[in-house]
């Protein structure tokens, strides 16, 4: 896995690709090269991206496929609320910078601490993509 191939893809609401994505897209698509699964869905309809409801349904969603930890290290997902009741979310890429896209710009790496007190949780991937002898997607 190469950091590069997660960085410089533009935001789209609700994209799974190269060439386009959101930031539970990316987490997904990052985790998953290193092994670990995460949906990329909690089933229930996200038809915009400011939800007053979806931050307790990522963290619920989180809680099935992974543990809640306080200290961070790589591959940690990072848990935020942005200002205007975005709920946001990004990747730990070393033991300060998270890997992460946002509406005005593509997806890159910056500092976790720009974030401080907007971080709400963080969540450390447990779930093998084979998962019981079976391939989860």
């Amino acid at each position: 896995m190469r950091l590069e191939d997660f960085t410089g893809i533009p935001f789209r609401f609700g994209g799974r690709g190269r060439d386009g994505i959101d930031c539970l897209g990316l987490v997904c698509a990052f985790q998953r090269a290193r092994g670990y699964y995460i949906p990329d869905s909690d089933g229930l309809p996200m038809e915009h991206d400011r939800q007053p409801d979806y931050l307790e349904r990522a963290m619920k969603t989180l809680s099935k496929y992974c543990v809640q930890v306080e200290e961070v290290q790589p591959g940690d997902i990072i848990l935020m609320r942005l200002p205007g009741g975005y709920t946001h979310m990004g990747v730990m890429v070393d033991e300060t910078n998270m890997l992460h896209v946002l509406k005005d710009r593509p997806s890159g790496i910056e500092p976790v601490l720009k974030y401080g007190r907007r971080v709400v949780a963080v969540f450390r991937p447990v779930t093998p993509l084979r998962h019981r002898g079976r391939l989860l997607r």
